[in-house]
């Protein structure tokens, strides 16, 4: 992939990738912070200054103008806080990029923070929280996270809790904002038929008034060893909702991409053994997968299930027994290839649009500080080996870093002895 990369004097990063078959150009605005950047009692203030970014700025004073100076172009814009990085997107028609460039701008530099529409964003953000409790995989997926990092930041909900959301005031928004919205704290990528000068002159031009400043950072979370490993939460539903954890990798660390093909092989796509062996051998759950989360000095993987409430003993065995077949058998040859193809394809396919582009080089340079190549990345895939993942999930997979989260009609007095099965081997 060919792109440029150009850092203005206050510390602003440009990068661009000029695609010449493409009538659309993308843009992300990336930051680096995010909801573990936050002390406790501002829990969910990212998120909170996401969503007010959206409700007004000095040139475009509603949330009505700021929408309708993209849309009426014919664009579309979006943000997105995570644990690490806050984004705002945009895709317009390509000569309208110095447009959008000026829109986002106003908004992530003057915005209005208006004290009605933040006392109405901030019951938005309240029901969007109590609206997870009602679709109970999304709340296993969140409780699984406090579970795995139980009492730190990575172990919270991006959005906060209600009862910090109900709490945090206009002045610590701002306060908040200056201090992590900062020049040196930002990456603008473009992708496109655009030029790259062309981004420089506009950047330039809108950002160059803009001073530098320290960038803050955060505090480390290592998952702990000793804690409790289950979390448990009666609702009355249909299915039981499992999400079953283990240790992951930091996505600077060597073993990213064998955890990568270890996803993979377990459950990301209907021939990973968690399906084949689930749900279409043994019929235990309809819906089966698992993903990773990679962080900046550690990560976890989770297997996702909803299973029937009188299986979910017999479920929690079958994959704690795939996960201990992967530490004591290496992974076929020609399993391992069929992985490896399947996630080269995923990596080239998931690059074929302007704003699939735009932000994967905004969050490597983000989180990275360094885009690696494409060409690169297949010959990491392409390197591991099978003792690679065997020796890696000998190590995440042990015992000691199995956590599980249940939401569903099963009894919580139930967590102790699904303690110790996560134990087994």
């Amino acid at each position: 992939m060919n792109y440029e990369r150009t850092t203005l004097q206050n510390g602003l990063r440009l990068l661009t990738t000029h695609m010449p078959g493409m009538r659309s150009a993308s843009i992300g605005f990336f930051f680096t912070v995010g909801s573990r950047y936050e002390a406790d009692p501002i829990g969910g203030i990212s998120h909170f200054i996401e969503h007010m970014l959206f409700k007004g700025s000095r040139h475009y004073p509603t949330a009505r103008l700021l929408s309708e100076a993209i849309e009426g172009v014919g664009g579309i814009f979006n943000g997105s806080t995570g644990k690490e990085i806050t984004s705002y997107t945009a895709r317009v028609p390509g000569e309208q990029l110095p447009l959008v460039m000026n829109v986002l701008a106003d908004m992530i530099r003057h915005p209005l923070f208006d004290p009605i529409e933040i006392e109405k964003e901030r019951g938005v953000i309240i029901e969007e929280l109590s609206a997870t409790h009602d679709d109970p995989q999304e709340w296993a997926n969140l409780l699984i996270d406090e579970v795995m990092w139980p009492g730190l930041p990575l172990g919270r909900d991006d959005a906060g809790f209600v009862e910090t959301v109900a709490q945090i005031q206009r002045q610590q928004m701002l306060d908040y904002m200056d201090e992590h919205y900062r020049p040196s704290s930002l990456v603008i990528s473009v992708a496109g038929n655009i030029e790259h000068a062309q981004v420089i002159k506009e950047a330039e031009r809108i950002f160059s008034d803009w001073e530098t400043r320290e960038h803050p950072g955060w505090k480390e979370s290592f998952p702990p060893r000793d804690t409790l490993p289950v979390g448990m939460i009666r609702k009355e539903t249909e299915q039981t909702n499992i999400c079953l954890a283990t240790l992951g990798a930091a996505y600077s660390s060597p073993d990213y991409f064998p955890i990568l093909l270890i996803n993979a092989i377990l459950g990301d796509g209907m021939s990973s053994r968690l399906f084949q062996s689930i749900r279409e051998e043994q019929g235990l759950a309809y819906d089966i997968g698992s993903y990773f989360n990679s962080y900046y000095e550690t990560g976890s993987l989770v297997i996702s299930a909803g299973v029937d409430p009188s299986q979910t003993k017999p479920a929690i065995e079958a994959i704690i027994h795939e996960l201990n077949q992967l530490c004591k058998k290496p992974v076929p040859g020609d399993e391992l290839d069929r992985v490896k193809a399947y996630v080269r394809g995923g990596v080239l396919l998931g690059l074929e649009g302007t704003q699939q582009v735009a932000s994967w080089l905004g969050s490597q340079e983000c989180l990275r500080n360094k885009i690696i190549d494409i060409d690169e990345i297949v010959a990491h895939i392409d390197a591991v080996t099978s003792q690679d993942i065997q020796r890696v999930a000998q190590f995440c997979f042990a015992p000691t870093w199995r956590r599980l989260a249940v939401i569903g009609p099963d009894d919580p007095q139930q967590a102790e002895y699904f303690g110790k099965l996560l134990k087994s081997v």
